[in-house]
């Protein structure tokens, strides 16, 4: 939806998929989104009846590069153009095969996109046009009551997200109650949601409300939606459904009126299609789907949030700081696969220890340092038992193995590419991968600027 007046931009979005072959022959989606997924679940964009296909069988993401497409674990594989594969790029006229069926990419169009003029919404900053788009978005389903489904990598800003909606809402007034469905006992996780009366079970010593509740006239925040115990998931759709509530131990229905906000870092399409989270509440949760963009897609955001981090830590501490250009180029350089999150300890970390009023690359810290490392043996004998830094093993486990994935693909793809003397081809036959594969593994990695010729 545009209103007049409003800034747009283009990027490639637009997908027709058409299916030639198969139980659904005929069969035609186009998707004006920058990711459609494939199977036999209805949560899918393009939904089939093939058996022989998974629930969340494929995904195809539009990226800066091309068009993706992407395996999700499927028990029979996905083929392109014959030959099977993980991830691929398609070109026009490329056939996917899944199960009985075949589908053909009909062409990829650009499209214009409404973006915000702000480079803000609540505390979430950013200029590049991906997070604008967002902004764009924000915007508009602010100000109703829709239930919001918020994906995105962790440390992306899904909790300020989801503060944002509800402090530009007509519940501003209202309670802003968080409930982190990855942290909940087992055994306690229904009482949390629902409430209970006392004497309900052990350890309920007084009668206490849910959730829901407490959340009344204003907004719920389920965070880690996807971690959810499947045996829990219809007891929550009943409460969407209904807006009320039945304390365990109680026969009493309460009424709530609360607008629901989910985030997770997980695939919830995919946790339909293998039967780990219920359909129907997936449909029930995601009226908007607002998706977050890592920071490694934000560009020059990664700067622009740095600064803003500087000024906070001006304002606290008095300490007026800058980034020399090294600093700044360090930065950009970084795959950041903790997101905004480790971005901001980065920058608070080196605005603490810097010794002048400029920030250079080595007060940083970006990456395993040699002498940094010998220190720290010194210090600690123990830790020369482990190759990682002992910040990183302080981490979150997700956050901390990503980094360290990130770092081996970083060392074997530059040892590689140097080997091949910058030719992607080469590179991509020595690796044992395809070119395309490469490709986007070095733009991940921020390795792209840097990469050779593509030649044969």
């Amino acid at each position: 939806m545009f209103f007049p007046g409003q800034p747009t931009h283009r990027r490639l979005g637009r997908v027709l998929l058409r299916v030639q072959e198969g139980p659904d022959r005929g069969a035609k989606v186009q998707v004006s989104r920058n990711r459609v997924t494939v199977g036999r679940s209805a949560v899918n964009d393009l939904s089939l009846s093939d058996t022989s296909v998974s629930g969340t069988h494929l995904e195809i993401a539009v990226t800066d590069e091309g068009i993706l497409v992407r395996d999700l674990g499927s028990t029979n594989g996905t083929f392109v153009d014959g030959v099977r594969v993980r991830e691929a790029y398609l070109e026009p006229g490329s056939v996917i095969q899944i199960g009985k069926t075949e589908i053909v990419l009909q062409g990829a169009d650009e499209v214009s996109v409404p973006i915000s003029e702000r480079d803000q919404f609540g505390a979430l900053y950013g200029r590049s046009p991906a997070m604008r788009e967002v902004f764009a978005t924000l915007e508009r389903i602010a100000p109703t009551d829709m239930s919001v489904l918020i994906g995105g990598e962790t440390g992306t800003g899904k909790e300020l997200v989801a503060r944002a909606l509800h402090d530009e809402s007509k519940r501003a007034k209202g309670p802003f109650v968080v409930l982190d469905c990855g942290s909940l006992p087992r055994d306690l996780a229904e009482a949390a949601i629902l409430g209970h009366r006392k004497g309900a079970f052990t350890g309920a010593v007084a009668d206490r409300a849910g959730a829901f509740e407490n959340a009344d006239g204003g907004t719920l925040f389920l965070d880690e939606i996807g971690e959810l115990p499947l045996e829990l998931q219809p007891k929550l759709l009943r409460v969407l459904d209904r807006r009320e509530v039945q304390r365990i131990g109680e026969n009493k229905v309460r009424k709530v009126d609360v607008r629901v906000v989910a985030a997770t870092h997980r695939d919830l399409r995919k946790l339909v299609g293998q039967g780990q989270f219920r359909e129907d509440l997936y449909f029930r949760l995601s009226v908007m789907s607002v998706d977050m963009p890592p920071l490694r897609a934000r560009g020059d955001d990664v700067v622009f949030l740095a600064e803003r981090f500087l000024e906070e830590f001006r304002k606290i501490h008095g300490k007026s700081l800058s980034l020399s250009p090294g600093a700044r180029q360090a930065l950009l350089a970084e795959s950041w696969p903790g997101n905004v999150r480790q971005l901001k300890n980065v920058i608070l970390r080196a605005a603490h220890l810097c010794q002048g009023t400029t920030i250079e690359p080595a007060d940083l810290h970006l990456g395993q340092r040699a002498d940094r490392m010998q220190t720290v043996r010194a210090a600690d004998p123990a830790a020369a038992e482990t190759p990682f830094p002992p910040d990183l093993l302080e981490r979150p486990f997700k956050e901390a193995k990503q980094e360290v994935i990130d770092r081996f693909e970083r060392a074997y793809l530059e040892r590689c590419m140097a080997a091949a003397g910058g030719n992607l081809s080469r590179a991509a036959a020595e690796a044992g991968i395809t070119r395309y594969y490469l490709r986007e593994l070095l733009k991940r990695l921020g390795m792209h600027k840097s990469q050779g010729s593509d030649g044969a």
